[in-house]
């Protein structure tokens, strides 16, 4: 029995896929190290579109992104860890040593984890596919409902109408940080600088950084800023109506009650 040696494996998970573990740390040490998401994706054996949309998610759930992005197509460009990309390895790598120590104590040894507040949002598992680590900036109350006004990005807000007893059973209030959720079923598309008479209360500018066509639907990833991006998917027809393409600014708009808030 005594011979016996227990591992621990960190891996923390989202609809059911790895978002980050240690395939996604040696992701974005790969990128550091070839200077190329293309070429890191080839390093550690992901398809150029798995390690594109890795990496998207990981800037979406961190203050800032750990990546760094120049322009430059499929394949051109370069990638640059940010300091946070290069804090979030160093936090996942002490975690996992520590979580190693714990399964070292089940075997008859000693160890505790503290706890890191960098990798708390990165945990959670829903099924939407827009998840946004944001801070609220202001709580308006209603008779019923209340509006949260939370900060995204340095140039975009999201607002989200819960009930006040969510707003007191999730004790949200201005400066807390909150994990904003939007399903892509529920994001609308529109061009850029066109009026548009609908009520949805968010409505975020950003460009087309990629568009992916199937036979049914259309799934548009929008650059919003700040190393953020926001998903869409809608019918084909509808894409290609709207004539989308990467490069174009557009639009994206979601109603406040379609916004779901979780805290840790």
């Amino acid at each position: 029995m005594s011979d016996i040696k227990i591992d621990a494996m960190l891996a923390l998970r989202r609809e059911g896929r790895p978002l980050v573990g240690r395939d996604r740390i040696d992701l974005l040490e790969a990128v550091a190290a070839h200077g190329s998401i293309t070429k890191a994706a080839k390093a550690v054996g992901l398809s150029y579109k798995g390690a594109w949309d890795a990496l998207n998610a990981v800037n979406n759930l961190l203050p800032r992104p750990a990546i760094a992005s120049q322009t430059g197509g499929r394949h051109g460009g370069g990638a640059t860890l940010t300091e946070d990309g290069r804090a979030l390895i160093a936090a996942f790598r002490l975690l996992e040593d520590r979580l190693g120590r714990v399964a070292s104590a089940l075997g008859g040894g000693n160890g505790t984890v503290d706890p890191l507040s960098l990798l708390w949002s990165l945990g959670m598992k829903t099924s939407a596919r827009n998840a946004f680590r944001c801070v609220v900036d202001e709580v308006r109350s209603g008779s019923i409902n209340a509006e949260v006004i939370m900060r995204l990005s340095s140039s975009a807000t999201l607002t989200a109408v819960i009930t006040g007893e969510s707003v007191r059973d999730l004790g949200v209030a201005a400066g807390r940080e909150v994990m904003a959720l939007v399903k892509s079923s529920f994001v609308m598309l529109a061009p850029a600088g066109q009026k548009l008479a609908i009520s949805a209360r968010n409505r975020i500018q950003g460009t087309v950084s990629r568009r992916e066509d199937g036979p049914v639907s259309s799934e548009f990833t929008l650059d919003i800023g700040d190393g953020k991006s926001i998903t869409a998917v809608v019918t084909r027809d509808a894409a290609d109506e709207l004539a989308l393409n990467p490069g174009d600014e557009a639009v994206a708009l979601f109603k406040a009650s379609h916004v779901i808030l979780a805290v840790d």
